[in-house]
């Protein structure tokens, strides 16, 4: 019952009720654990005086980003690809995000929005595929409007530690997997970038598949991969990453503008490895 009446205020408080008055509003996607630890993060490191949190699955069908405007914070938090969706709009406040896809923010970044990626930088993975899977030659599958700044930044990073890309773009799932076939015997490793397009329940069969009988290893952008052929992926902490974007948030908050705040990737990242799939490679991994 508490529950339900704590539910009725928070929607009549965004359908027209005056907001609280708060220096950083909180807009969250839902209660999921990664969410709050990063929300927690962002809370302990931030220095605010006052927070007020709407969470989306709380208030469906409410104006969320009316709501922000008339509480009049000085920055706003988005936790979460669906939060950023709802606050993107907003031009007149800072705008910092948080466990948002890159897939998600490249057309939002460098005007009064940034935040944390949720991606370990490029080199971090292209390390990993030289130094410990010995592969000079990396494979890449993506869609440029989802992924192209990241397949810019690894062009970068590959440059510098010698490796070899092998690009190839795909639109939509389909053309991701006919692309795959044509990724055999030219690649030593393969690179999933977080791109919606490319990487789905369905074309992670193919990756094993081609992982598996080309005997190349597949490096994913998050552990629940390795369930589905990867052989490692990179881990980031979500608490971390909030306290990242609680240090920023306060460097806005002192006078800093969010221009010249550039996103960050994840401070903190842990290897994860498919113990019984590199086996089967013949590759030695460890976390």
């Amino acid at each position: 019952m508490n529950r339900l009446i704590l539910h009725i205020l928070a929607v009549l408080l965004l359908w027209g009720f005056p907001a609280f008055a708060a220096e950083v509003v909180v807009v969250q996607g839902e209660r999921m654990a990664p969410f709050e630890a990063a929300f927690h993060g962002f809370e302990a490191t931030a220095g605010v005086r006052s927070v007020e949190r709407f969470v989306l699955s709380d208030l469906r069908g409410a104006d969320v980003a009316r709501a922000v405007r008339e509480a009049r914070p000085r920055l706003v938090l988005a936790v979460g690809r669906d939060a950023l969706a709802r606050v993107r709009d907003i031009r007149e406040i800072p705008v910092i995000y948080v466990m948002v896809p890159p897939s998600a923010t490249a057309d939002v970044t460098g005007r009064n929005v940034t935040g944390i990626e949720m991606d370990a930088p490029a080199e971090r993975y292209l390390s990993l595929c030289v130094n410990q899977l010995g592969g000079k030659r990396v494979g890449i599958i993506h869609n440029p409007a989802k992924t192209g700044a990241l397949v810019q930044e690894a062009r970068h990073a590959a440059e510098r530690l010698g490796i070899t890309l092998v690009i190839r773009r795909a639109d939509d799932p389909r053309e991701a997997v006919r692309e795959l076939s044509s990724l055999k015997g030219k690649v030593d490793a393969l690179w999933l970038l977080p791109d919606p397009t490319v990487v789905t329940r369905d074309t992670m069969e193919s990756f094993a598949l081609f992982s598996q009988q080309n005997r190349v290893p597949v490096v994913a952008f998050a552990p629940k991969y390795l369930q589905q052929g990867a052989v490692a992926a990179i881990e980031v902490d979500p608490a971390d990453m909030g306290r990242q974007a609680g240090r920023m948030a306060r460097r806005i908050l002192d006078g800093a503008s969010p221009h010249s705040e550039t996103p960050e990737h994840p401070a903190k990242t842990r290897l994860k490895v498919n113990t019984s799939v590199a086996q089967h490679l013949g590759i030695t991994l460890k976390e």
